[in-house]
């Protein structure tokens, strides 16, 4: 996001930014505001300010009354039933809450934005009380009628899962749709023939040269948040893949980068997690291998896309490279079964040769690929829409000064 925020400052657009949070770390507003217009986010309810103010108060006259006037507490996403998820309209609402909507529709009037880009189909209702002449863009980042098969179908939990008439509501919202890869483009020009599909992809800057370590490494590097998906492909890969690895390579470490490692711990004093770091640059560059053993879920997995672009072999399943189309040889190692990957983990780390071959081509495919030339369908549609309604202008009344871009985005 954050580069799509860069890449429309860089065009020429002033860049009102909505975020539905209660605050905004001073830092990041700093950042944000080198690359944006101005930056508004949705605050905390007029009783739950007072109430910070005069806890006193609060106790006495507001607490008492809390259960009358609360909803009820929606359980963990993580607790749901499979066969419920597709049902979970509640949850799917919170994602955009009755605040972030008041403050798009008050920024509208405020700015007069030549576009809105809602982020996620969940950010739809942010459409509503625009002006009518405001291009409606969302950017889907996934397709969510495809987590049935691509997800739910493994058993793992997905409460944003929708059917396919309820995604095609929600895309109706809009009168762009933007695709991040060219399957889901597809499908979805399938299910809303009536609106513009494009695609773009992701902006990503490769490295100038493969980040080498001095000496031989036998490190295998993951990374990854903690969620579902993430949990169930470690989780499978220690299972099915490391005691064939380890058995080939005694000297093969595993880096487990992000929250994921909590979930999927195991006693084996050759692996390293590591829950946070600031930088991954020297996790790139002890990697000999990185692997991402996510076998379902939908969009675009930008931790394959970050391999490539630091010119590291990866190896993943069908899912994790899904998007990443090449012409002649792969830049990664594609797998159709866990005997498959390991037996990829293990070739690589005994083979300085093909893993040269298969870095070199990796950060290749980066630097053809991961371009700011990824918005150029963006681009040409905001610019077709500026002059369309610049003409529409001309034909009223005359020109005063400049016709200035705007673009207001709704971030989750």
């Amino acid at each position: 996001m954050f580069k799509l925020l860069r890449w429309l400052h860089a065009e020429g657009y002033q860049v009102i930014l909505a975020l539905p949070v209660e605050s905004v770390d001073s830092h990041a507003l700093q950042e944000l505001l080198k690359i944006t217009y101005a930056v508004h986010w949705t605050r905390p309810a007029l009783r739950t300010r007072l109430g910070r103010r005069l806890p006193y108060l609060r106790n006495i006259f507001w607490e008492p009354m809390k259960p009358f006037f609360d909803s009820p507490r929606l359980p963990n996403p993580s607790s749901f039933e499979t066969k419920s998820l597709v049902d979970n309209h509640g949850l799917k609402k919170e994602v955009c809450p009755d605040s972030l909507v008041r403050l798009v529709a008050k920024l509208a009037r405020k700015y007069r934005p030549q576009a809105l880009i809602a982020e996620y189909i969940f950010m739809t209702p942010c459409f509503a009380n625009l002006p009518a002449d405001t291009l409606r863009i969302l950017d889907t980042h996934d397709v969510f009628s495809r987590k049935k098969d691509q997800v739910l179908a493994f058993g793992i939990a997905d409460p944003y899962a929708c059917t396919e008439d309820e995604e095609r509501q929600y895309l109706l919202q809009a009168d762009l749709i933007v695709a991040i890869q060219g399957r889901e483009a597809e499908i979805l020009k399938t299910l809303v023939p009536e609106r513009k599909v494009i695609q773009t992809s992701v902006d990503f800057e490769p490295a100038q040269t493969i980040p080498v370590n001095s000496e031989r490494s036998d490190t295998i590097v993951v990374i990854g948040a903690d969620n579902e998906l993430n949990i169930h492909g470690l989780r499978a890969f220690l299972k099915e893949c490391w005691p064939e690895i380890k058995a080939a390579h005694p000297a093969a470490r595993l880096h487990v980068i992000g929250k994921v490692g909590a979930k999927c711990r195991i006693d084996d004093q050759s692996i390293q997690y590591t829950p946070r770091v600031d930088d991954l640059t020297e996790a790139y560059r002890e990697a000999r291998v990185v692997i991402n053993p996510t076998i379902a879920g939908t969009g675009l997995k930008i931790k394959s896309v970050e391999a490539l672009a630091n010119g590291k072999p990866l190896v993943a399943w069908p899912n994790g490279v899904e998007g990443l189309e090449y012409l002649g040889e792969p830049p990664f190692i594609e797998c159709r079964s866990w005997q498959e990957f390991g037996s990829a983990v293990v070739r690589l780390l005994g083979s300085d040769s093909e893993a040269k071959t298969l870095a070199n081509r990796a950060l290749s495919y980066a630097r053809e690929q991961f371009t700011p030339e990824v918005y150029a369908s963006l681009g040409a549609s905001l610019l077709e829409h500026t002059s369309q309604k610049r003409e529409r202008r001309l034909a009223t009344e005359p020109v005063r000064g400049t016709l200035q871009g705007q673009a207001l985005i709704s971030l989750r």
